[in-house]
């Protein structure tokens, strides 16, 4: 009857099959590191992303809910000149947030670095 080890032991022996296995061997570990590599860039970059999306977004929220809180003091008549300045810089703010939204997430759509952001009014 066939003898499984010795038949597997006889072919490994040849050195063409061994030469080929080697070689074999060898792509596989190279496209495993390029995997590894790959995957850490990508993980890493889906951190980032998500780093400054939430940055970005809590700034919008909090802006937002600082440009109601204005709104509502204004309809109770509290200061109109100064609280429609206030008003109107806080809306300056959150259209500049936006925009560097829209730079951030442009620039991470293109896998490129985002340019200089606009500075604040």
């Amino acid at each position: 009857m066939f003898d499984r080890h010795d038949h597997v032991h006889h072919h490994y022996n040849d050195p063409q099959l061994k030469h080929m296995l080697g070689l074999i061997m060898s792509i596989l570990t190279d496209l495993q590191a390029k995997a590894e590599a790959t995957l850490a860039q990508v993980t890493s970059d889906t951190n980032l992303d998500n780093a400054v999306a939430k940055v970005v977004n809590d700034q919008v929220a909090t802006i937002t809910d600082l440009r109601a809180q204005l709104a509502a003091a204004i309809a109770n008549g509290n200061d109109p000149v100064a609280l429609q300045k206030l008003s109107d810089t806080m809306d300056a703010i959150l259209q500049s947030d936006t925009s560097n939204a829209a730079i951030v997430s442009a620039a991470v759509t293109a896998g490129t670095t985002p340019p200089t952001l606009p500075a604040q009014p």
